[in-house]
């Protein structure tokens, strides 16, 4: 008899217990507040009550998939009066490797809207993104996951904005990868509905609502960056991972930011102007001696002074010397040629057939060159299909 209450006992207490166990990540419809655990992993969630949509294994769009294994997917929403605004896309590997996970493309796009490397090496890395994601349409592309999440946007009683803007961030080491990426409605930010060529870099810069939403956002990135970090490691606090982030918009953008014109030309050396503003306001603050402001606008407006060599500078020389060398081994050829044949056409005809030959070997030895490096460069790429991507998985 005291067995069988004993036994009951333990079942009560066991069933309690599966009734109590937190929601898993993998679970449609679970909510999560303050952070999402996934995989040893933990992710910084926004602001209010985000819901698992999606749930999937991902594919890699670049890479040797053999080496890096499955990817699990995960993608939240957060629902405001009636409506999506806000969509996070979350990618872990399943299993470890031993050589890195490379970088991904938007961590090194050269037109990107903001892009930070905090650090990067032969096999580890973390960096910060900003870009716009088309993922409104009814038939937008995406991952295995996106096919069961992107109903939910689409359940409000207004469509959803077309083209959202994104905060990704890329960390790993030798082992693993957390690849995030969050997706915000630009209406909560106060930015009406453009197309995608008013999202190129060129255009925002002339745009300053768009350039202020720009430097909200990598405000926000920056606040985050952090806990994504320590996400990463699996080492938030409890008291820092029950605190939620704030929404973008939420985040005070530094004054110099938020006040700052967007630049009218591309960055680059500070001009005189701007130096000897500086210049000014260091004397009037009181940082630097009048004697010191003299000197420094002395050697500002001195002519003579040669600034350092930049990029432009490095090419024209190479030029200047490519031209140069190439004349003296045609001279050389010509006198060698010359000196065994004692005949001038003859000579000017070897010649010819010697520059012809080189210049055709080192046209190829470039093209080889450039194949090899584009290929290295490649290969250190790894992506996944992420919403709003038309790329399909590599197999």
């Amino acid at each position: 008899m005291h067995f069988r209450y004993l036994l009951s006992a333990c079942f009560a207490v066991f069933a309690g217990a599966l009734c109590s166990a937190p929601a898993l990540a993998s679970d449609l419809g679970s909510q999560h507040q303050g952070r999402l655990n996934t995989l040893s992993r933990q992710v910084p969630l926004p602001a209010g009550q985000w819901t698992v949509v999606g749930h999937a294994t991902n594919q890699l769009v670049s890479g040797a998939p053999g080496a890096f294994g499955t990817i699990q997917n995960t993608i939240l929403a957060r629902k405001v009066d009636g409506r999506v605004d806000g969509l996070i896309e979350i990618n872990v590997n399943r299993l470890p490797v031993d050589n890195g996970w490379g970088s991904a493309s938007a961590c090194n796009a050269k037109d990107g809207l903001a892009t930070v490397a905090f650090y990067k090496t032969g096999v580890d890395g973390f960096c910060l993104f900003v870009q716009p994601t088309e993922l409104g349409a009814p038939n937008a592309p995406g991952p295995q996951a996106w096919q069961t999440a992107r109903p939910v946007l689409h359940e409000g009683a207004s469509p959803p904005t077309a083209l959202w803007l994104t905060v990704g961030f890329r960390v790993s080491d030798r082992r693993d990868v957390l690849d995030v990426r969050y997706h915000f409605d630009p209406s909560q930010l106060n930015l009406q509905p453009v197309p995608l060529q008013d999202w190129k870099l060129e255009a925002v810069l002339k745009a300053p609502d768009r350039y202020a939403a720009v430097n909200q956002l990598t405000s926000w990135g920056g606040l985050a960056a952090g806990l994504v970090q320590d996400g990463f490691w699996n080492s938030l606090s409890e008291q820092t991972a029950s605190a939620a982030l704030p929404n973008p918009w939420e985040v005070a953008v530094p004054a110099d930011a938020a006040n700052a014109p967007p630049p009218t030309a591309a960055t680059g050396r500070v001009s005189a102007t701007a130096r000897v503003d500086a210049l000014d306001k260091l004397l009037a603050s009181g940082a630097i001696s009048a004697a010191d402001h003299a000197a420094y606008l002395k050697a500002i407006n001195d002519e003579s002074a040669k600034p350092p060599p930049n990029p432009d500078d490095y090419y024209r020389l190479l030029g200047f010397k490519v031209i140069s060398f190439n004349f003296f081994r045609v001279s050389v050829d010509y006198i060698l040629a010359f000196v065994v044949t004692v005949d001038s056409l003859i000579s000017g005809y070897i010649t010819a057939t010697i520059v012809a030959t080189h210049s055709v070997a080192q046209v190829f030895n470039d093209m080889w060159w450039d194949n090899y490096i584009a290929t290295q460069a490649n290969s250190n790429t790894v992506d996944f299909v992420y919403i709003g991507s038309q790329a399909e998985g590599v197999s």
